[in-house]
């Protein structure tokens, strides 16, 4: 898919964590309908057709969702690549992406319905070819935020699509209302949504779950899919590949931040030439070394070092070599107490730390540091604090929504005085209390809780507060498992609670929720 809501927080692991995810065995998949549960099966969906299917095999992904378009298109499925995934023992899902319906931002079709059956009929063609059964669902992508207004002509759309490959096959990748509307009006059988324009709202049909985007794979972009049913619409590979590690994404160390990451970075910048002191302090120096690194080396030149930057930085060390390369790699695993020094001998002390954190995490077990154990060293835990902290976009949360965002929501407008229920279900007295709030405080009233409204609605809070915009933060909180009791006290509880939160996603530790604790809770 395109990128979406890449959230690269402060000790880079954060997003995964918050999303539920971890360490899981592949997904139990076969060309049938699958009779083991696979819910926690993970796989990947990319465009990059160079990422091999060994690859994505030994980084313990049980399967692929792999890309169906017009053609010519260098990121479309083909039958070399789909035997080579089956070969891996990888299950493939198939998923139809012109421009994943986005032209509709600037006009929908006069018929839908045609342009549907016309994708059906190129997906199927194009899946038939590369060995897909014909008894197998397609995915037809709707890659952006579509508004309600558009929900006519999606549901014309999909129809179209059924009338060529029938409703049984018919499949939808798209956030959570463009997924419930289709399941709803019954125009699929098969949902893969996204947690981009969700809201931390999910479809319990879906059987297909695309959790976070922006990871890394042996150096190739990707993103992270769930399986949330044995069968998802694979096919080829029983989905048994792999060693059942999912890897971390590799964190984002800016300027201004502090820790063995910077240290490790600061080294690894040495071994590819810099003059800097490896001090782990991320400052002006660092800062220019990585911009002329990253122009060596054609990446976009941002001064950061994200998942690009790293990987490219990274070098495999094993016993007997030598220099910063080393050091780095040695501050990494002290990081997890092996208490290594740091000298820039690769030699039988790194080597057993480095077969110990090996075995520990779940990945081969050869005493050397190459790029799966570069990426669980780095990504795993916080090696670097400070900084910049990236917070997610407010969500925008409309009629019809469910779920914690809108319990919030609603408990913000009661401290703003309005009359409404605070139930969690945006129907017409929300509607009603969002619009006239909206009014009042000189925004554009169109019943929407988006970025500005969020910024209007939300209040500083700490210990000693009370009322309905305390039961908000609560119930924000327990979005993330603190088990709050919400009686809009914030007391010692609600206070150690917004300590851990804050802690856990890289902001300043201070129990209060303010302005970017705020947005942080409602839109991550």
């Amino acid at each position: 898919m395109s990128r979406r809501r890449l959230l690269t927080l402060a000790g880079g692991a954060a997003v995964a964590t918050a999303a539920g995810i971890g360490f899981a065995q592949s997904a139990s998949a076969a060309s049938a309908a699958p009779s083991a549960p696979s819910a926690t099966g993970y796989g990947i969906d990319y465009s990059d057709a160079s990422l091999t299917a060994g690859s994505v095999a030994t980084a313990g992904y049980g399967f692929v969702c792999r890309y169906l378009s017009w053609l010519p298109n260098p990121k479309v499925l083909t039958l070399s690549e789909a035997q080579a995934l089956t070969a891996a023992d990888l299950g493939i899902v198939s998923n139809w992406e012109s421009d994943g319906l986005q032209s509709w931002q600037s006009g929908v079709p006069s018929d839908p319905h045609a342009q549907g059956a016309g994708h059906a009929t190129e997906a199927q063609r194009q899946a038939l070819a590369n060995g897909m059964p014909s008894s197998r669902p397609i995915y037809f992508s709707v890659d952006f935020d579509l508004q309600p207004s558009m929900y006519t002509a999606l549901n014309s759309y999909f129809d179209g699509v059924a009338s060529v490959i029938g409703r049984s096959r018919t499949g939808a990748y798209g956030g959570y209302h463009v997924i419930k509307e289709l399941f709803d009006n019954g125009k699929i059988a098969w949902g893969w949504q996204t947690y981009a324009w969700s809201g931390g709202n999910w479809d319990s049909r879906a059987q297909l779950r695309q959790v976070q985007n922006g990871i890394t794979v042996a150096g190739h972009d990707a993103d992270l899919d769930q399986a949330m049913a044995a069968d998802f619409g694979q096919w080829g590979g029983t989905g048994g590949g792999g060693t059942g590690v999912i890897l971390p994404s590799w964190p984002n160390i800016t300027d201004g931040m502090t820790g063995p990451s910077v240290q490790a970075a600061q080294y690894l910048l040495r071994y590819h030439g810099a003059s800097i002191t490896a001090d782990g302090q991320f400052g002006a120096g660092t800062l220019a070394a990585t911009k002329s690194f990253q122009s060596a080396h054609g990446l976009g030149v941002d001064g950061q070092i994200g998942p690009q930057t790293w990987s490219a930085l990274i070098v495999q060390v094993q016993e007997g070599s030598s220099g910063d390369d080393v050091r780095a790699a040695q501050v990494e695993l002290n990081r997890f107490g092996y208490g290594l020094t740091v000298d820039g001998s690769f030699g039988s002390g790194t080597t057993s730390a480095a077969r110990a954190f090996q075995s520990a995490h779940g990945l081969g077990v050869d005493g050397q540091v190459g790029p799966q154990t570069w990426q669980m060293l780095v990504g795993t835990g916080t090696g670097a604090t400070g900084g910049g902290t990236v917070t997610p976009p407010w969500p925008n949360v409309i009629s019809g929504d469910t779920g914690n965002n809108v319990l919030a929501a609603q408990n913000l407008l009661r401290y703003h005085g309005a009359s409404i229920t605070a139930d969690g279900q945006f129907g017409p007295a929300t509607l009603a209390a969002t619009k006239s709030f909206q009014s009042a405080h000189g925004l554009s009233a169109d019943g929407q809780i988006g970025p500005q409204t969020w910024s209007a609605l939300i209040v500083l809070i700490q210990e000693g507060s009370s009322g309905d915009d305390v039961r908000a933060a609560q119930v924000e909180l327990n979005k993330f498992g603190y088990g709050l009791t919400v009686d809009g006290g914030f007391g010692s509880g609600t206070v150690s609670a917004a300590r851990a939160f804050q802690s856990a996603h890289g902001l300043g530790v201070d129990g209060q929720v303010g302005p970017q604790t705020w947005q942080m809770l409602v839109g991550s």
